[in-house]
């Protein structure tokens, strides 16, 4: 049974797992640079941060943990001025193969079908959340951070 931890965001030293680099070594993550995340509150990072535990084995060095996932999440959070006020979730595993393998491939093929129309749903989600006045990002704060032109944000098109 996996352990859970947390402490403090910016005192995790993380490395990847060797398994891990080499399963990923010929993707090319396209993200240019990180987005700018200082108007998201102290809140919505530690909720981002709470839905996202972080998978891991515990490493020999003290205090140092071995990522079983790819997280860029971490560190576009990591960008944010009041990163120290962040609290993480570790799940501390004791093999390390069935983890990655689960979450790199399997999740991501569970996955597959909803984020082919992530940026539809995007914009269904916002429309949405304005007409029941939630407090949201504007549609250029989310393309922002989603690192498209806000055009790409809309519904489905009628033929």
């Amino acid at each position: 049974m996996p352990k859970i931890k947390k402490l403090p965001l910016n005192a995790l030293e993380l490395q990847q797992h060797p398994t891990l680099t080499a399963l990923v070594s010929d993707e090319k993550f396209t993200q240019k640079k990180l987005p700018d995340i200082q108007f998201l509150s102290i809140e919505q990072l530690q909720c981002l941060l709470d839905s996202s535990p972080i998978p891991v084995l515990k490493s020999k060095k003290e205090g140092q943990y071995i990522a079983l996932i790819i997280m860029p999440l971490i560190k576009i959070i990591l960008s944010h001025n009041a990163a120290f006020k962040l609290i993480a979730s570790l799940i501390i595993y004791d093999e390390a193969e069935p983890i990655i393998s689960t979450l790199e491939l399997i999740k991501p093929a569970l996955l597959a079908p909803e984020f082919r129309s992530l940026l539809q749903q995007l914009h269904g989600r916002h429309n949405n959340a304005k007409s029941l006045n939630l407090a949201v990002p504007s549609k250029k704060q989310l393309s922002h951070l989603a690192q498209v032109s806000p055009s790409s944000i809309r519904g489905d098109k009628c033929i």
